[in-house]
């Protein structure tokens, strides 16, 4: 039986000292008390074939971003056209469209007339009349009403959160706001529109940057709708706006997508196209640029595909059949008129139904608005990226206002769709009163207490570990690096882990490289095996890049454990104002080998429920999702080869503060994960044989979960978690506490004061107003932001069996962001989160490391080992692989539950 929902918590008791005034990035909506109609929209493009009529719908298609754009491109020109033939809305009306399925009025229409209009000939969008494909046949636009909620007041804000499961609710109103508001812009095309994300059209400096290797970063919002709280028990709306930038690919290049292949490769722009090759080594960089990007014909515009490949011959060598005779691709694009200049480059491959197609780059240029994604960037890329996004809280504030402004919201505008619907936006955003919570204690060896800094957030500890752990035997490994340097960054290194209170000897040194580390770590593996030594520790060094992914597949596979250090980060070590530094690499060699750095105690309302007390059990999760499968793999039957990973993180440990942890691997892009009820008995198993006793409460923080996903976590997720716990032991009923925790929000916090616009404080909490009013919502921030604009973690209370109050919660939360232990400061999330999200970014690595590995492996009658990890698939539907890869399998062989490291912190 599914709980009922938590009811909602009266806000935290704050002092009086300890309260202070925020600015928001939510602007209050005001209405007049009218109606609005909501309409379903159906779109089909009939055309007559040989062989019958063929339909197809305009308002679905591919998902990629430039296929979504033309699609709404299409929908809207063929709303405009059906509007402009049948005026189905009343002279005095409004109406507002999202481009796709979805249409709502300010007065009812003449429905009759809309449910079927027929646009062909004269009557079709002007872009359409002289297209080759759409100039064909007819269209047909159908605007009916909605089942259910078709007629409802734009200001019954009660009703929109009135339901029986306030986690199901019916969206229909925020739905009408968020398209209300994005209604100029779309007509105006002054931004593309995604997902809830607005980008700036114009090309020049005031909406995008140019970036190195054919990429802009693009300005915009990120905009959505909330029903909040309010003052005074008044409900209100708000439109939440932040500022958003995204890396796209240059689509504005005008040497189309040659120019873009140049720029990638950086090549002199005088430089002639005989003198610029690409090599093996820029082959790889080229193909990772192109996968799954959409081009178009440069002298057909409107035949566009996505990438599927790169040739490995240069195109002067590549030919193909056409009829029975074979013509060189060369030969046919100069009889089609492309000059190419490129003979040494390769073709543009595009996997079709009927097979492959050749294509030279001088003839394509790359599709409007495209989004890079992350597989895509280089760390390089990444950390560019971020330092152009990061910016300073008075400049986020003010680029919220100039979005304001452009998407023409501020009611000191005229905005003729607002105005049609009686709807205002205040120009300033919304206040809130927070408040600051309490430190808690932290505690190093020997009891002694160290000063929490109130303003910069951290504390200064030259102190013994308050429980440092004992290392047997450790090897100092390295690669590339002189042996002279790697002793004295380990006698360094030996001293501060000795004046830590560590019991460590003297290292033995092994120069190896990481393609080595197999062997090596296996060796070490069987030694424990004969009890040779009880455990070994291995601190490994190179120059090398991608040597990480490859350690720390061998050290799940072995159960050795491995800390891996860049040969810059040695070198440095050796200077003594690094200190810092070296205190950070014990630090973890510490958690890593079974120790414990501090205590953290809370100091006021969760004194008496937190870890220390043993029998309360906290378990964090997340998932991790791979990119979406290229749409030709799919539609060729290939199994997906990267799978969703889900972290997990609880305290298990021999010391009651330390999380432990491990991954599972899931189906791929699926966000359910469906192996918490044997992962719960593994955390159970292991909690009680090393507290000795099963714990009494049980604290679930669910990470990374939008809203519309918690029903999914309170119905399901954890029906399974208590599944597995109630079956664990016989009469055993423990009680629950679950929250969700995400950063995925658009609701951003200000502090003005003297300084101006400044980040809010370190243990800053908003639990009031901005808040929503049916459940259990506060945004916490526990760290002092370094770099940019803070963004406080949002927390929703799904279940409170332990009836906890608002005050105990945020304690017991806060408490659990200083756990970290790594530096002298808490971080933004709870530690089970943080180490969660940790634990599937290690799995994901480690099965793209594994995949890697065994795909270049083969047997003796030369198939790829990987096949031995396949199995077949019941019942597969029409489109599904008959062969998929057995995820269980892998997992037991990848992750760390019933093997050695299970109770230690591998991942620190």
């Amino acid at each position: 039986m599914t709980p009922p929902v938590a009811a909602k918590l009266k806000p935290a008791e704050a002092p009086a000292n300890r309260r202070v005034v925020l600015s928001t990035n939510q602007f209050q909506m005001s209405f007049k008390h009218k109606e609005a109609y909501r309409y379903d929209v159906s779109m089909t493009h009939f055309i007559m074939l040989k062989d019958g009529e063929k339909q197809k719908d305009m308002c679905k298609g591919d998902r990629d971003d430039a296929a979504v754009l033309e699609r709404q491109r299409k929908c809207l020109a063929l709303m405009n056209a059906a509007y402009e033939t049948v005026r189905f809305v009343p002279t005095d009306a409004a109406f507002v469209y999202d481009n796709s399925k979805t249409l709502f009025s300010s007065q009812k229409l003449n429905e009759q007339v809309c449910a079927c209009i027929t646009l062909q000939g004269n009557s079709l969008p002007q872009g359409f009349k002289n297209h080759p494909r759409l100039s064909m046949g007819y269209f047909r636009v159908e605007i009916t009403p909605v089942s259910t909620n078709h007629k409802f007041f734009i200001d019954d804000l009660q009703r929109a959160i009135s339901s029986e499961d306030v986690l199901t609710q019916d969206h229909s109103l925020r739905q009408f706001y968020e398209i209300l508001t994005n209604e100029d812009a779309i007509k105006k095309n002054s931004h593309m529109i995604f997902y809830g994300n607005l980008y700036d059209t114009s090309t020049d400096e005031s909406g995008r940057k140019r970036l190195r290797e054919a990429r802009n970063l693009i300005f915009g919002a990120n905009k959505g709708a909330r029903i909040i709280e309010g003052t005074q028990g008044k409900m209100v709306a708000a439109i939440v706006l932040d500022s958003k930038k995204s890396t796209f690919f240059d689509d504005n290049n005008p040497k189309g997508l040659i120019g873009n292949v140049r720029d990638l490769l950086q090549a002199d722009y005088r430089a002639p196209p005989h003198a610029v090759n690409i090599g093996e080594r820029e082959r790889a960089n080229v193909l990772k640029y192109l996968k799954d990007l959409r081009v178009f014909h440069i002298n057909h515009p409107e035949r566009d595909f996505i990438i599927s490949n790169i040739s490995r011959e240069p195109i002067s060598q590549l030919s193909f059949e056409i009829g029975n005779k074979k013509m060189s691709v060369m030969e046919y694009q100069n009889a089609n008129g492309t000059r190419i200049q490129y003979p040494h480059w390769p073709a543009i491959i595009h996997q079709g139904p009927r097979g492959q197609s050749y294509f030279p780059m001088e003839a394509l240029g790359i599709s409007r608005g495209q989004r890079v994604p992350i597989s895509k960037q280089t760390p390089q890329q990444m950390s560019a990226t971020i330092n152009d996004c990061a910016c300073k809280p008075f400049i986020r504030f003010r680029e919220i206002r100039r979005n304001l402004e452009a998407l023409n919201l501020a009611s000191s505008r005229q905005n003729p769709y607002l105005a049609a619907f009686g709807v205002t936006i205040d120009a300033n955003p919304l206040q809130v009163q927070a408040h600051r919570r309490i430190a808690p204690k932290i505690e190093f060896g020997n009891r002694k207490v160290v000063d929490y800094d109130d303003v910069k957030g951290n504390w200064f500890a030259n102190a013994r570990y308050v429980y440092p752990a004992q290392i047997p035997k450790w090897i100092m490994a390295y690669d590339g690096i002189g042996k002279d340097i790697v002793e004295r960054f380990a006698r360094i290194l030996s001293e501060t882990m000795k004046q830590k209170g560590m019991q460590v000897g003297p290292p033995e040194f092994q120069c190896i490289s990481v393609d080595k580390m197999d062997a090596f770590l296996g060796h070490l593996s069987k030694c424990i095996q004969e009890k040779k030594f009880s455990s070994a520790f291995v601190l490994f060094a190179d120059r090398k890049d991608d040597s990480h992914a490859l350690l720390k597949l061998y050290e799940a596979k072995h159960q050795i454990l491995t800390q891996h250090l860049q040969a810059k980060t040695v070198q440095d070590c050796l200077d003594p104002r690094k200190k810092l530094t070296v205190g950070n690499i014990c630090n973890k060699i510490n958690c890593k080998n079974g120790g414990q750095n501090y205590a953290v105690a809370p100091q006021d309302h969760a004194k008496s429920m937190y870890l220390s007390k043993g029998d309360v059990m906290v378990l964090g999760y997340d998932v991790s999702h791979p990119e979406p499968q290229a749409p030709h793999e799919r539609r060729l039957g290939i199994p997906p080869t990267t799978p969703s990973v889900a972290g997990f993180s609880f305290n298990g440990a021999a010391h009651p503060g330390v999380f432990i942890g491990d991954y599972d691997f899931c189906p791929p892009r699926q966000e359910r994960v469906d192996v918490l009820e044997k992962r719960i008995k593994w955390m159970l198993e292991v909690f009680s044989a090393s507290r000795k006793n099963l714990p009494s409460r049980i604290v679930v923080v669910r990470d990374g979960v939008s809203e519309g996903q918690m029903s999914m976590v309170l119905n399901h997720e954890f029906d399974s978690l208590r599944r597995g716990a109630e079956s664990f032991k016989k009469g055993y009923k423990p009680k629950f506490l679950v929250v969700t925790t995400t950063k995925r929000h658009q609701k951003r916090f200000f502090a003005e004061g003297e300084r101006g616009v400044d980040n809010p404080m370190p243990l800053t909490v908003v639990d009031k107003t901005v808040v929503r009013p049916d459940v259990t919502e506060f945004f916490m921030q526990a760290h002092k932001a370094i770099k940019g604009t803070s963004k406080m973690p949002a927390y929703t209370v799904l279940l409170n069996e332990l009836n906890m109050t608002m005050d105990e919660i945020q304690s017991f939360l806060m408490g659990l962001c200083f756990e970290h232990q790594i530096v002298n400061s808490p971080i933004s999330i709870p530690e089970p989160v943080y180490q969660a999200d940790e634990w599937a970014k290690r799995g994901h690595s480690n099965i793209l490391a594994f995949f890697k590995l065994m795909e270049s492996s083969r047997d003796a009658q030369g198939v790829p080992t990987i096949r031995r990890y396949m199995k077949e698939v019941e019942n597969p539907e029409p489109n599904e692989p008959k062969m998929q890869y057995d995820w269980d399998r892998i997992g037991r062989l990848l992750s760390y539950a019933r093997r050695r490291l299970e109770r230690v912190r591998a991942n620190a």
